[in-house]
């Protein structure tokens, strides 16, 4: 090789491994913070370390590290929103994304201590299983989901409720899995998963632990999976607690009104005659009586708010319950001028669940909502099917039904079906009530509640729903 030709093959070789070396930078970025609240530092995967600051990118193999009261949130490359709790530390410890769901995509957290919240992109949306979340004791999955993760290696205090050690993973849509090496347990919307070691298996808790209620959220919560694009988040800091559901009126505004309204709904359980009902309301008035309020969470971009009342001797309407009382409210309902207004184009919409308590049966035993969608005709002003199928133990619930807007607000709307295991092994009749409500400038959500009576058995619930 002459002098000239060797000096060129060694430019092109070194302008080949430059432009490779700038690929392999590039691809290195995982996300970008977009909002930071306190002291929060990136430790650098080369063992250096600078403080978070919006509009920073967060490269694979950085640890995101929150001291106490700060948090941080991070716009991930394939959309997915992460937002890292206080007192946490968050690896990205892999990150590929292409721009396209081809099976090469992929990302793994490993979460060392605290929690965090993500509302997840592209990647796990096709093929699940690129989706994982490793801590010191388990792995944990996701199926196209809304999830709140924790680790905790030692107690912590929490409120008089003291955190045990291990892993915790809440689903608020969609579903998740908790695997340790003695076996694994699959999460559905408003439970919680738990493992207290690598030895121990994970199991479903029977309640939302407290902490989970005083996790910071993402800004403009929005409950249903995000596209790949999502648009930047406005600002919902901290959930705020509902006090107590005061009866609003699901009739204000007056009519011809373009102010949006306030209104709740209401599903629970009620004795009469030594049977149980389930029962469901709009605008009767709650009085917790000692009940603690519990699983609440919401929509701060829809002014929604949903939570459950247990234990006490709660009643609604004057009226004595058993079993938790459950809740969803907003100050955004969508006005009469509003639903007037609404494009001629948009004749009909299907709202599907997005999130709410758990349902119960009358015994307080909490179940999970395995599919809730409304079908709504605008031009007809009815609510041309309504449908919700749940669990509770070794019962499964299904009933469906229709009726007017104007029943729908007001006296319920008729459900019916069937409760399998309600009776010895049987399949009673189910029969009960729906109530609902429109939320949002374009009737872009729906808050709902629902109860259901079959045999001497009892289901309730409520639900945020979006179109």
């Amino acid at each position: 090789m002459t002098r000239i030709n060797w000096i060129t093959a060694v430019s092109v070789a070194g302008l080949a491994l430059a432009a490779a070396a700038s690929g392999q930078a590039a691809a290195s970025t995982a996300g970008v913070f977009q909002f930071v609240t306190g002291e929060v530092r990136v430790l650098l995967a080369a063992g250096a370390e600078r403080p978070a600051r919006k509009g920073a990118p967060l490269s694979v193999g950085d640890t995101v590290a929150t001291a106490r009261g700060a948090v941080a949130q991070i716009k991930m490359g394939d959309g997915a929103i992460v937002v890292v709790q206080p007192e946490s530390r968050l690896t990205v410890a892999e990150f590929r994304y292409a721009g396209k769901e081809d099976g090469s995509e992929k990302v793994v957290y490993r979460l060392e201590r605290g929690g965090f919240r993500a509302i997840t992109g592209a990647i796990g949306r096709t093929h699940k299983d690129n989706y994982l979340i490793e801590t010191p004791i388990a792995h944990m999955g996701v199926r196209g989901t809304d999830h709140e993760s924790y680790y905790f290696p030692a107690a912590v205090p929490g409120n008089g409720e003291p955190a045990r050690p291990g892993v915790y993973n809440k689903v608020n849509v969609g579903l998740a899995f908790i695997r340790t090496q003695s076996g694994e347990v699959l999460v559905r919307p408003n439970q919680v998963g738990y493992a207290a070691s690598a030895q121990d298996a994970p199991a479903l808790l029977p309640a939302v632990p407290g902490f989970f209620n005083r996790a910071i959220e993402p800004r403009s919560a929005q409950l249903a999976p995000l596209a790949a694009s999502p648009a930047v988040l406005a600002d919902a800091p901290v959930l705020q607690t509902v006090g107590t559901v005061s009866g609003f009126d699901l009739s204000n505004p007056p009519a011809g009104s373009a102010t949006p309204g306030t209104g709740s709904v209401v599903g629970y359980a009620e004795p009469v005659g030594g049977a149980n009902f389930g029962r469901s309301g709009a605008n009767l008035a709650v009085a917790p009586n000692g009940a603690a309020l519990a699983n609440a969470s919401g929509d701060a971009a829809f002014g929604v708010n949903w939570g459950s009342w247990q234990g006490g001797a709660p009643t609604v309407g004057g009226n004595p319950t058993t079993g938790p009382v459950h809740f969803a409210e907003s100050t955004m309902l969508t006005s009469p001028a509003q639903l007037a207004a609404l494009p001629p184009a948009l004749v009909s919409a299907t709202y599907s669940y997005l999130g709410g308590p758990a349902p119960t049966n009358h015994l307080g035993a909490a179940g999970a909502i395995t599919a809730l969608s409304v079908s709504a005709n605008f031009s007809t002003q009815t609510i041309t099917n309504y449908s919700v199928a749940a669990t509770v133990g070794a019962t499964n619930w299904n009933a469906s039904g229709s009726g007017s807007f104007a029943q729908f607000g007001g006296s319920g709307i008729a459900i019916g079906g069937s409760c399998a295991g309600c009776a010895g092994g049987g399949t009673p009749a189910a029969n009960g009530t729906a109530h609902g409500a429109f939320v949002g400038g374009a009737a872009e959500r729906m808050i709902t509640s629902f109860g259901l009576k079959a045999a001497n058995q009892a289901l309730s619930g409520a639900a945020y729903l979006g179109r």
